[in-house]
């Protein structure tokens, strides 16, 4: 009888252990940012600019004089709830282009291929042809001259470039909003040049690094850019 009972207690255990599934206390929490991959566009706003139009070569055509700016606007998916705080998507679009103006009037471009890559590279030194002479970005600031870039940001000779928070300083920034708009000077003295926009888009970037692996998981950066033609 002993042996009956204890073969009972032995056998109920056995299909409790085996019935435990071990406890994942992040299993609703989902490991992408997106439902549908976070497709974002970007173009220049029609209502802001009725006459701009995008090209068979992928160049947007913007119109200079009337008034000093054009718009940027974007459409980014909505995240998962999950990654929302209060409510409000946790997301971010920074924008960089490859023109800038110095010498008041005087403009030049840099040789680049994303968001701040003249700052993360030796484009910096690059020679920079500005009429009969050539600069680069270092050699502007040094000689005490300040540069501004399209999208708003300006470089001063007092500017720290190698300090650790630097590359905060540069480029513009809309955070936590899915149609992030951009306002652009729009010059002038623009008219026949061309430039590029380049633009970072990050996704659950609050939870980058995060201990939980499926919030981790779900951080996402993409980039696109945007090449306009004033006329």
């Amino acid at each position: 009888m002993t042996g009956t009972v204890k073969f009972f207690w032995y056998s109920l255990l056995f299909f409790a252990l085996a019935s435990c599934e071990k406890y994942d206390p992040y299993e609703d929490t989902p490991n992408t940012a997106c439902p549908g991959g976070c497709d974002a566009s970007f173009e220049i706003n029609p209502e802001q600019q009725p006459e701009a139009y995008l090209d068979d070569e992928g160049f947007w055509h913007v119109y200079t004089g009337g008034l000093s700016y054009f718009q940027i606007i974007g459409q980014l998916e909505e995240p998962h709830d999950f990654y929302h705080i209060n409510d409000i998507p946790d997301v971010s679009v920074a924008m960089d282009s490859d023109y800038w103006i110095t010498f008041d009037t005087i403009s030049f471009t840099t040789p680049m291929y994303g968001f701040l890559s003249w700052y993360s590279s030796p484009n910096m030194d690059t020679p920079l042809p500005i009429g009969d002479t050539t600069y680069s970005i270092n050699g502007l600031i040094l000689n005490d001259e300040s540069i501004t870039n399209l999208v708003g940001y300006e470089i001063t000779p007092h500017t720290c470039m190698d300090c650790p928070y630097s590359s905060t300083l540069f480029g513009v920034y809309s955070r936590y909003n899915t149609h992030p708009t951009f306002n652009i000077f729009n010059l002038g003295e623009l008219k026949g040049d061309t430039a590029t926009f380049f633009i970072e888009i990050e996704y659950a970037g609050e939870w980058r690094g995060s201990q939980n692996p499926n919030a981790s998981a779900a951080y996402l950066k993409n980039t696109t850019d945007l090449k306009v033609i004033f006329e």
